[in-house]
């Protein structure tokens, strides 16, 4: 076989292995044209970042369904400020954890109870107070964030002294130890997975913004782990999926940081974007949104979950208060 045969070959089982990666939503957009040149991936991002209340496969669906929409409810949710459903509205469906689906209705599909003249001002107020309700200060994000790593196997690293060009990484190490907050009065200390090193000369904005970058290259699986299965990326799509998490994240959580680096190449211009996993992108935005948000159950993170050693540790101490519940229960 031919040098030339040997690497269309080997392309043709890339694509193969390739097309086994993207999940059924990945398909689903990879159908719509307009979305693969880097002005309309840009408008996409930007439609997504409205609505911070809905995870980001929920906002994908919306945009999908109604380009158009601005503000999306339910009508339980409408009706609760004041405005009720029109006659033959068309909804708009969205995914629930352990529910099949909701239906939202935008606020053009919607008319006020009670007539008023004033109607666009108090659709703006209810517009601007929900909003504002889903944002945070940095220092809100940056404590959750802090508290969270170390359950997910993270030592995160802010005295890093680098290069002009290069402000923070990711690497797979067991070198450091972590404290790991794995309950209630009880703290594991436990070898690291990764290492997340942030510019020492970054501002708390921006070392939220690099965070959520070398986050992404972490649960969009760049970084080879025995956890997971490795995905066949080039340098130029870990770089793409990476920044385009970061984005999505601080434009939903309201931080005023620009993390378009990378993608301006791309989005000034009408040219191609690299072929990267929504599904992946998705699936790490919501995560880190999660991590950003609320101080989240050991369960749910990534070293309960995968490594049997420190689950069994926690599964211990859990089975010792029990004891000593039901001890002092009988006396």
């Amino acid at each position: 076989m031919s040098e030339l045969e040997e690497t269309l070959k080997q392309d043709v089982i890339n694509e193969e292995q390739r097309d086994k990666e993207r999940s059924s939503i990945d398909r689903l957009f990879k159908d719509i044209k307009d979305y693969t040149t880097g002005p309309e991936f840009l408008k996409k991002l930007q439609f997504y970042t409205q609505f911070p209340y809905l995870g980001a496969y929920n906002a994908a669906l919306v945009a999908e369904q109604r380009p158009g929409a601005r503000f999306v409810l339910t009508a339980r949710e409408w009706k609760r400020r004041g405005r009720k459903i029109k006659h033959n509205a068309r909804p708009v469906m969205i995914l629930l954890p352990f529910y099949p689906v909701e239906f939202l209705f935008d606020v053009s599909d919607t008319d006020p109870i009670f007539e008023s003249a004033y109607d666009n001002e108090i659709i703006e107020d209810i517009i601007h107070e929900h909003l504002s309700s889903c944002s945070f200060s940095p220092s809100y994000y940056w404590e959750n964030l802090y508290n969270n790593m170390p359950k997910f196997g993270i030592s995160h690293n802010t005295n890093y002294h680098v290069g002009a060009l290069i402000q923070a990484e990711t690497i797979a190490s067991h070198s450091v130890h972590i404290r790991v907050r794995a309950l209630k009065n009880f703290v594991v200390n436990y070898k690291s997975n990764f290492i997340i090193s942030i510019d020492s000369k970054a501002d708390q904005v921006e070392a939220l913004a690099l965070t959520f970058h070398e986050l992404a290259h972490l649960f969009c699986h760049h970084i080879n782990h025995n956890w997971w299965k490795d995905r066949l990326c080039t340098t130029e799509e870990k770089e793409f999926e990476a920044e385009t998490v970061a984005f999505l994240v601080c434009r939903r959580l309201d931080i005023d940081y620009n993390p378009v680096k990378y993608l301006a190449g791309y989005v000034d211009v009408d040219c191609k974007i690299p072929d990267i996993s929504l599904d992946s992108v998705f699936r790490a935005v919501d995560l880190i949104e999660q991590m950003s948000k609320e101080h989240m159950g050991i369960n749910s993170c990534f070293l309960y979950k995968f490594d049997e050693t420190f689950r069994q540790i926690v599964n211990e101490e859990r089975e010792r208060r029990n004891r000593n519940k039901k001890r002092q229960q009988s006396l």
